[in-house]
């Protein structure tokens, strides 16, 4: 499903954006394409305006003059005094000929003659583009002018070729960039579109887990659950007090499990109450203490506590919570110590933070399960731990610290073993969560 939706968003952005990419190429080449005309048409007009200024105040003309013009301009220059041609033939007679034929007609139609002589002291002239009788692109000048003893005609042409050559040029250039874009565009939207759906997908991968894991959680309670009424029915007094004792303990304990599943639910819709008031760090530490004194003495485990000789400052945190958080820890330092081991509690202060630390003697936390033991139903050693651990303590625990912009961590005990240590901040900023 991923893949496919990735490959769908990956293609709608690429082709969306490419419209919006290649729409700006085409204006921007448009714009450039104007702008290269505008300028060519600009010097075409420069240049025969010097050709007439210079016709206009030299008497005399040579065909040497003529032929510097046209080197020096790219133009083919076609000059007739008094309706008698100045015999320059140039190159490509032929060719000359049926372009200055062509230019004389079209600029006849447009009204310059230049068989007759103009009235006035001014010149006519006219200027258009035209296509030669070799098929290519011309810019086209017309122009009679009055001369002291009858008029002159001039046609001034120029080959667009160079234009088409640099206006190509421009094209392909737009078009290859274009391209390129379009194939950067396609890899950057890949590489965004897997990388903002790898969270969707690891929260899709997550979500099945939990629910594998937790149909597996509910079933073995279930089934005893079953057994055990299924047995009451036909069992003496005595054993159906035990079979009904083994069905209330698993029902309390689907009720631990949804009751922790709830909190989760809470969590990750961020619904989750958290009440923050002012509390003191050695209290909460001492009273999770006394509650683990009992169990750890039948489990023959030393249970120990150090606090700090200085008082810790009074805290902005959710009592109850960060209770929930020290039991969860202590809870599982136990369960994994074994008899004659022990576990300590501490608090420390590191600056505008308090550090809560439990300690145990244990087997330790592997490095590459230090990260995987906060996962939801993960267990990092299966068979010491009771029924009654379903492995959500300690992601819950991880919950509740990340509401109190927190960190919770796990590293190697000095003594061996492992040692959780939750580093929350004296008052956490945004406390209405």
């Amino acid at each position: 499903m991923f893949k496919t939706l990735r490959r769908r968003l990956t293609l709608t952005g690429t082709v969306a954006t490419g419209i919006i990419l290649a729409a700006m190429a085409c204006a921007c080449l448009c714009y450039a394409q104007g702008q290269l005309s505008r300028r060519a048409e600009a010097a075409f007009r420069s240049d025969v305006n010097a050709i007439l200024y210079h016709l206009r105040g030299q008497p005399l003309l040579d065909q040497t003059w003529i032929a510097q013009t046209e080197a020096g301009g790219g133009l083919i220059l076609y000059v007739e005094l008094s309706g008698r041609p100045l015999c320059y033939p140039g190159a490509e007679a032929e060719k000359r000929a049926a372009l200055v034929a062509a230019a004389r007609r079209m600029a006849l139609e447009r009204g310059v003659d230049l068989t007759r002589p103009v009235g006035g002291f001014q010149p006519v002239r006219t200027e258009f583009r035209m296509t030669g009788p070799d098929g290519r692109g011309y810019r086209a000048a017309a122009a009679v002018l009055p001369e002291p003893q009858g008029w002159a005609g001039v046609v001034v042409l120029r080959s667009t070729g160079g234009e088409e050559q640099e206006t190509l040029g421009l094209c392909l250039a737009f078009g290859g960039f274009t391209l390129l874009a379009l194939i950067g565009l396609g890899i950057f939207s890949g590489w965004f579109t897997r990388r903002t759906l790898r969270p969707l997908e690891e929260s899709r991968r997550r979500q099945t887990e939990f629910v594998h894991a937790a149909s597996h959680e509910l079933r073995a309670p279930l089934a005893v659950i079953q057994a055990s009424l299924s047995a009451l029915r036909g069992a003496e007094r005595e054993q159906a007090d035990h079979f009904a004792a083994a069905a209330e303990g698993e029902c309390t304990r689907m009720a631990r499990l949804v009751g922790d599943m709830l909190l989760l639910a809470g969590a990750d819709s961020g619904t989750w109450p958290v009440c923050m008031e002012e509390a003191e760090p050695e209290t909460l530490l001492l009273g999770v203490y006394e509650g683990f004194e009992e169990q750890a003495a039948a489990r023959r485990i030393a249970l120990d506590i150090r606090l700090p000789e200085e008082p810790l400052p009074r805290c902005r945190w959710d009592g109850q919570r960060v209770i929930q958080v020290l039991s969860a820890l202590t809870d599982n330092a136990l369960s994994y110590t074994p008899a004659g081991g022990r576990v300590c509690l501490s608090a420390v202060r590191a600056g505008e933070r308090i550090r809560l630390s439990v300690a145990d003697t244990g087997p330790g936390v592997p490095p590459e399960q230090r990260e995987r033991i906060f996962e939801r139903f993960y267990r990092a050693d299966p068979a010491r731990t009771g029924r009654e651990h379903h492995g959500l303590g300690l992601c819950i625990a991880r919950e509740i610290v990340r509401l109190h912009r927190g960190e919770l961590r796990v590293e190697d005990a000095p003594g061996g073993g492992a040692r959780f240590t939750a580093e929350l901040p004296v008052r956490p900023r945004n406390e209405g969560l």
